[in-house]
């Protein structure tokens, strides 16, 4: 897997994630053999890093783009790692940045980073045995993580258009981060819808409720918002019985090119300083617990989300509560299945929280992995693709069309070159996928 992180939070969620997978494989889980720790190791290993350095450090397999340099500089100078960047896959420029526009990072910054970029890229693909898929982590808020990532979707599509690309992708707060998101993210989901093969939607306010209201973390910051992140794509990522990698991934979550949205939701979420006095949870729990993050909620009600709940040890699960339909489902569960207590998933086997045209074989999927996930003893993740992709990309929509029909910033795109029939072209492209996407729960 080749990760390219773009902008100060791909960068940020980036190091956080090598962090997080780095400590992953030196932990060890001591209710199995040695044998199996160091399989699992060893092929964590092998798909997020590409050997080790002189200084013993491990070199993960990642390249960092940006358009100004002090992010990426105080990054990469982290000390006391025992993990690090390859120095020649520092993509970035002296001063500038994007100025939280999507025209400039897209039709200005874009080509000029785009032969040194390609060119790192076309490296470390020669360098991997097998390069099992391109992961790119980005903001769609600002002007560098939405532009220019967008702008080398387009790219490596061209240049590698057998390989899968898999977006991850962070919505804003609905509050505002920047006067012109919803313009940038709009723009971005039109890109990614086009080029690439699946993306995975992490909205910051839903995951900033997460640690407020289930970790009691209410001075979170994005640093926070960013360790949930890592946690979700750790756990979809990280070795299972079965490999999953980036183009087997799209072809279980996204089996149809209309509908190539995702999100990830997992459990359970548990405030460090509570872990001691948090009795031990029954996989039922975990599983009824992720099938309520599936119950329809209405668009104005985000703390509706059972994500955002503290996990319970007899969740109700009451047949009035009406479920969304998905278009396919994958539930990763890591740790031990016992007797006396079973991993049961026939919570998402039920015909009813399908699309009527998913065959049974399509629709869910089950993989497990004895081997605990940062020492925790049960963790599970449901990558979910269904009708409720529609509610934050209408809210975007609906903002952004608010502001384009008022003509708001619409002269600082257009001196970069922005047309109004890029604009339009975007909101066909993203209004499109929304109606398909509520049209799922008609079905």
């Amino acid at each position: 897997m080749l990760t390219i992180q773009f902008g100060q939070c791909g960068n940020q969620l980036g190091h956080s994630l090598y962090s997080s997978l780095s400590s992953d494989i030196d932990s060890r889980d001591k209710t199995l053999p040695r044998e199996l720790n160091y399989r699992y190791s060893e092929s964590a290993f092998e798909r997020w890093f590409e050997g080790i350095t002189k200084e013993g450090k491990r070199l993960a397999r990642a390249i960092l783009i940006d358009t100004e340099q002090k992010v990426i500089k105080k990054i990469f100078k982290q000390p006391n790692s025992k993990w690090t960047y390859r120095p020649q896959n520092l993509v970035c420029q002296a001063g500038g940045g994007s100025a939280n526009n999507w025209a400039y990072g897209y039709l200005i910054k874009g080509p000029q980073l785009k032969e040194e970029t390609l060119e790192a890229v076309r490296k470390e693909a020669e360098r991997a045995d097998r390069l099992g898929g391109i992961l790119l982590l980005l903001s769609s808020a600002g002007g560098t993580g939405s532009g220019v990532g967008s702008h080398f979707v387009e790219l490596l599509r061209e240049e590698f258009p057998t390989k899968t690309l898999l977006g991850s992708t962070v919505l804003p707060f609905t509050s505002g981060e920047v006067g012109t998101q919803n313009y940038n993210t709009l723009l971005t989901l039109a890109k990614f819808s086009e080029f690439c093969d699946a993306d995975l939607l992490f909205e910051n306010e839903q995951i900033h409720s997460i640690c407020t209201s289930v970790l009691k973390n209410v001075e979170a910051k994005l640093k926070d918002i960013n360790e949930i992140i890592c946690r979700k794509l750790a756990a979809v990522f990280q070795p299972v019985e079965n490999s999953l990698d980036a183009s087997s991934l799209v072809s279980l979550i996204a089996p149809h090119p209309s509908f190539k949205f995702a999100s990830v939701k997992s459990v359970p979420h548990i405030a460090l300083n509570c872990t001691a006095y948090e009795s031990s949870y029954k996989w039922h729990s975990h599983i009824r617990h992720l099938k309520q993050t599936l119950r329809v909620r209405s668009l104005h009600h985000e703390l509706g989300d059972a994500e955002t709940k503290k996990l319970s040890h007899n969740p109700s699960d009451a047949s009035s509560h009406k479920y969304c339909k998905s278009v396919s489902n994958i539930l990763i569960t890591r740790g031990t299945s016992l007797a006396k207590d079973p991993l049961i998933c026939d919570d998402f086997k039920r015909r009813d929280l399908y699309v009527d045209w998913i065959s049974e074989a399509d629709r869910f999927t089950h993989l497990n992995q004895e081997r605990q996930l940062f020492s925790e003893e049960k963790f599970a993740a449901l990558v979910t693709n269904n009708s409720q992709i529609h509610r934050p990309l209408d809210l975007i929509v609906e903002k952004a069309w608010k502001m384009y029909t008022n003509a708001a910033f619409l002269h600082q795109y257009k001196k970069f070159g922005l047309e109004e029939d890029d604009f339009l072209t975007s909101f066909a492209k993203v209004e499109n996928v929304v109606k398909s996407y509520r049209e799922l729960d008609q079905n």
